[in-house]
């Protein structure tokens, strides 16, 4: 049967392509080969011993499943192939063989290698991998026979065997004249790490590598002269004393409280650190005896720490003379603060300003606890007026559900910031249940501003709740007679957005009143979903008021955008009607905005048809290639 014959698919798995043909033919060749050099090692050692980079890897890779058998005869196999290795990348896959399989038997051929500089590196691989003296010992032969390159490679090696008896020889290279050999040697002993080592790099020149290799190695005793010696970098004093002050604190301690006075920041902060962790709240006893920056850093490494009485130092330090002790301490009270400390904060954050004023307001958002949700919303009724409105914003931002009713009272307070303050709080926890009480409110308040608080607010409660209902605006609307109120309750209907509030809207769109007329073409345009589409392209195109027609348009074009079910063509062509019905450059242009950013070719369509418009040709233009490069990578 032929490919045309056969379904699309059957045909491909029949007839493969001949890149898939190819692809086959390398995988079968490999099976082959693989079956032959499993059968024939020799034969594998001698196609290696030919290769080189650049050609196919395949017997390389043979190599390297050989080798993880391991065994004399391996060993002995790869060794014959370095012998007759006609290539450095032959060589090196050998090399890499006898590092999974080699032993000490292989030592010698790989030490000859060392003295050579393009054989040197992969020698030394397999060398410090090959467990045993035998491969140890033939690196620190070459020490004294290799070139300060290989040398520092064969240091390197010698580290990460952790060979003792190389100390002897590593420690003579510490004051090499090459740098990077000292500094290997210096890294070596490091990694060494015997008495023996650690005693070469405290006889041996000051440098940084050889203060990082102490370092790794050090007791308590080399953490104190580092820490003393003159010279030293601040970085290794301040390593030093971290060391000591873990493996002997009682030898630290007076270091540390030294520390804590000195005039270097990093010194001082490391000193601290360490001092929250050994001493705990004892600490808080110097407070009286640093600076200012040190008292921050002792209260700031307290509440880090967090040990047990942590707080009663935090609220001591709250009432502290300085502003940045005080700031720190109510940081700490954040993590640490209880119910009791609520009036503290809630005061502090209504007399304070600043920065102080902002840490007040964090703790009291921050400390956690029914308890203290329970103390907030208890303490509101009594407090004077600025604590009163600091502990509302309290309430607003920790989200307490029972705060409701206290807040619905403390909406009618007859200090405004009060007022203000409740209702956006109210956003944050208001319930469907508290809507007619909110809207009874918004009914009797006559301040603007507050009744746009109250708008938000009483649409946030309303969109809290899946099944609220819009009756009681409904409701409250047809029973209100003040058209600023009747405005802010059609503001409610549009920002809840629930569809049994559209026939309310639609009416009031032919209200006597011109300014509730406005507010319900706003609220169609305004709507969270693309529902009243067709109400605003029908008032776009209404004969007579062209104010009325440009702001449906505005809303319509808005509106389309939003989230829908629609196809990218749909949309197009709703895009469409909106450009037969704009009689004005910027509502044309506001279609082509949106017509770019729909990549279908319907909207290049669009595009292409009003290119010729000379109002808006060049965004027209700009939209035609815009279109076409996007319509090219969907292709």
């Amino acid at each position: 049967m032929s490919p045309a014959r056969l379904p699309p698919v059957a045909a491909r798995q029949a007839f493969p392509s001949r890149g898939r043909r190819k692809r086959c033919w390398r995988w079968l060749l490999f099976l082959v080969t693989a079956a032959l050099y499993a059968t024939d090692p020799e034969a594998l050692v001698r196609q290696v011993a030919t290769y080189d980079f650049g050609k196919d890897p395949s017997a390389v890779r043979e190599l390297e499943a050989l080798a993880l058998r391991s065994g004399p005869a391996i060993e002995k196999l790869l060794l014959s192939g370095l012998a007759s290795a006609r290539t450095l990348a032959a060589k090196d896959a050998f090399c890499r063989g006898l590092a999974v399989a080699g032993s000490g038997a292989a030592a010698p051929a790989l030490a000859a290698m060392l003295a050579k500089l393009d054989t040197a590196e992969m020698a030394r691989y397999a060398l410090e991998r090959i467990p045993g003296a035998q491969a140890a010992a033939r690196l620190r032969d070459a020490l004294s026979r290799t070139s300060p390159p290989v040398r520092t490679g064969i240091v390197v090696s010698l580290g990460r065997r952790k060979d003792a008896a190389s100390v002897p020889a590593i420690r003579l290279l510490l004051d090499a004249k090459d740098r990077q050999l000292a500094e290997a040697a210096a890294a070596a002993l490091g990694h060494i790490g015997t008495p023996e080592a650690r005693e070469a790099l405290l006889a041996a020149r000051p440098s940084a590598a050889v203060s990082a290799a102490l370092l790794a190695v050090a007791d308590a005793g080399t953490y104190l002269r580092l820490y003393s010696a003159a010279g030293q970098s601040e970085a290794v004093r301040i390593a030093a004393l971290e060391g000591l002050a873990r493996v002997d604190h009682q030898q630290a301690r007076p270091l540390l409280y030294a520390a804590l006075k000195s005039d270097s920041v990093r010194l001082q902060a490391a000193a601290i650190s360490e001092l929250a962790r050994i001493e705990g709240t004892s600490l808080a006893n110097e407070l009286p005896n640093v600076a200012e920056r040190a008292r921050v850093q002792i209260l700031t490494a307290l509440t880090e720490s967090g040990r047990p009485g942590v707080r009663p130092v935090l609220v001591e330090s709250a009432a502290s003379e300085s502003e940045a002790t005080r700031i720190a301490a109510l940081i700490g009270l954040a993590k640490w603060g209880t119910a009791a400390d609520v009036a503290l904060l809630a005061g502090r954050a209504a007399s304070a300003s600043g920065d102080e004023q902002s840490a007040a307001r964090a703790a009291l958002g921050a400390i956690r606890g029914a308890r203290c949700d329970d103390a907030i919303v208890q303490a509101i009724p009594g407090a004077g007026p600025q604590v009163k409105v600091e502990l509302i914003r309290a309430v607003g931002e920790r989200s307490i559900a029972t705060a409701a009713e206290v807040l619905l009272t403390a909406a009618s307070d007859t200090n405004r910031p009060v007022r203000v303050e409740s209702i956006r709080a109210l956003r944050e926890t208001a319930s469907p249940r508290q809507v007619p009480a909110l809207l009874a409110l918004l009914a009797k308040t006559a301040a603007e501003n507050d009744r746009k608080e109250l708008e938000r607010t009483v649409a946030s409660a309303i969109r809290r709740s899946k099944e609220a209902s819009v009756g009681d605006v409904i409701g409250a609307y047809q029973g209100a007679a003040n058209p600023d109120v009747r405005i802010s309750l059609m503001n409610v209907l549009s920002s809840a957005g629930n569809a049994a509030a559209l026939p309310l809207i639609r009416e009031s769109l032919r209200d006597a009143n011109a300014d509730i007329r406005r507010a319900a073409l706003n609220a169609l345009s305004g709507w969270p979903s693309p529902e009243p589409l067709d109400d605003l392209l029908a008032l776009a195109r209404a004969p007579g008021d062209a104010a009325r027609q440009i702001l449906a348009l505005r809303g319509y074009i808005k509106l389309v955008q939003l989230p829908s079910s629609r196809t990218p063509a749909e949309t197009a062509g709703l895009l469409k009607t909106a450009m037969a019905a704009a009689t004005r450059p910027d509502e044309k242009r506001a279609v082509l905005a949106v017509v770019q950013r729909l990549v279908c070719p319907e909207s290049l369509e669009l595009a292409k048809s009003v290119a010729g418009d000379p109002q808006i040709a060049g965004e027209a233009r700009l939209a035609v290639t815009t279109l076409e490069r996007a319509l090219s990578f969907v292709k």
